[in-house]
């Protein structure tokens, strides 16, 4: 009973140590599997959670470094913490068949990648599912990601992803640098967050593999709205840019809008994302509205487009002549004149604006002096540009 008790505690610790060389099997949790030597397993399942935040060398999930070869049946990665698998220069003739990679958090600062190829030769990857991007989470690089790196002396060579699926939302899907005959082929990737870099192939990859894939669109993909003033002077025009984030160019974008005191949006401008996902659109509010952007069943931003009045102050002799333009009357409303006084505005007269939106003022004053209306119905505070008086 002892001895059979003994054999079973003994059975599971080699489980857990993950030797590369002993078993058919490796399971571990919280510890990085590292393959320097021949292997013939059948299951390698690694899972690392957010217990090793902050110790860098338990954050990556496999670590296959020189001296690795063989075959390893089935990969299964769950990673909360950094990179799913690590190849190094020295690595050669290995197989693994099957199995996923998913990266479901990461910690803070790291960049992330699902697979990420540094050297190695003769490296296939087949039937993997790797997923690691997320739309909410930024420095994840790629799901596959091939470059000489490290302390590798040479290129990845013959380093190939066949009959993979690779998921959405990562920076680049698959990226092909510094190699040689090296990418991916017969598979299916998903969309990039930025669409252009779905699979990316640079300059400096010799020979690149990357036949009979296909790119689909797996998912929704989200309009961001680029940073900027939502505010105009009634009269002009209001233009947005933006990314349209993992979604296929030439994809629609439509702006709708509720102008104050309405209760129904319309639509009002449109227009097609491009090569790599930017868009831009224009629109010509008259009053201030509530603009969502969408395109189909995809909803976007939603902001609140603000609309000065146009005024307009003039000299004529002795005179001050204010015009205020909106798409609404002022007349019946309060303005101030004011004067400068350094870097702050002092109020000398208050108008009533008559007819339309129009006033006199018989003013003797020296210096900058504009007029200021106060917001109203439908619009934001707005102010002539300063009129400078001998």
């Amino acid at each position: 009973m002892i001895a059979a008790a003994a054999a079973v505690v003994g059975a599971a610790l080699l489980a857990l140590t993950g030797s590369p060389a002993g078993g058919s099997t490796v399971v571990q949790v919280d510890r990085t599997w590292t393959c320097t030597s021949r292997v013939d397993l059948d299951l390698v399942k690694v899972t690392i959670t957010r217990a090793v935040y902050g110790n860098r060398r338990l954050e990556d999930a496999v670590h296959l470094r020189p001296g690795c070869t063989g075959r390893i049946g089935r990969l299964q990665v769950v990673q909360y913490a950094a990179d799913g698998v690590k190849v190094a220069g020295g690595v050669h003739d290995l197989t693994v068949d099957g199995g996923s990679i998913r990266c479901l958090a990461k910690a803070p600062g790291l960049h992330q990648d699902g697979i990420q190829v540094m050297g190695g030769t003769r490296i296939t990857f087949r039937g993997l599912a790797v997923d690691c991007g997320r739309s909410r989470d930024r420095l994840i690089n790629s799901n596959l990601f091939i470059k000489q790196a490290g302390k590798a002396s040479d290129p990845p060579t013959d380093v190939v992803c066949d009959r993979c699926s690779l998921g959405g939302w990562a920076a680049h899907t698959v990226s092909v640098q510094t190699s040689v005959r090296s990418g991916i082929t017969n598979s299916t990737l998903c969309l990039a967050r930025f669409p252009q870099l779905t699979l990316a192939v640079g300059t400096r990859a010799q020979d690149p593999v990357v036949a009979d894939n296909s790119i689909r669109q797996c998912g929704p993909g989200k309009i961001a709205l680029d940073a900027g003033s939502r505010t105009i002077v009634y009269g002009d025009r209001l233009t947005l840019t933006g990314l349209f984030l993992a979604q296929a160019p030439g994809s629609p974008v439509t702006a709708e809008a509720r102008p104050y005191g309405s209760r129904k949006f319309s639509a009002v401008a449109a227009t097609s994302s491009g090569r790599t996902g930017r868009f831009r659109i224009t629109l010509r509010p008259r009053i201030g509205q509530v603009v969502r952007l969408r395109s189909g069943a995809i909803g976007g931003p939603v902001f609140v487009a603000r609309v000065r009045p146009h005024v307009l102050l003039t000299a004529s002799g002795s005179r001050l002549v204010a015009k205020v333009f909106a798409a609404r009357s002022y007349a019946g409303r309060r303005a101030t004149l004011q004067q400068q006084s350094g870097s702050r505005w002092t109020t000398v007269r208050r108008v009533t604006l008559g007819r339309r939106s129009k006033a006199v003022v018989n003013a003797r004053l020296h210096g900058k002096v504009r007029l200021f209306v106060p917001a109203a119905p439908g619009y934001a505070a707005g102010a002539s540009a300063p009129l400078g008086l001998e």
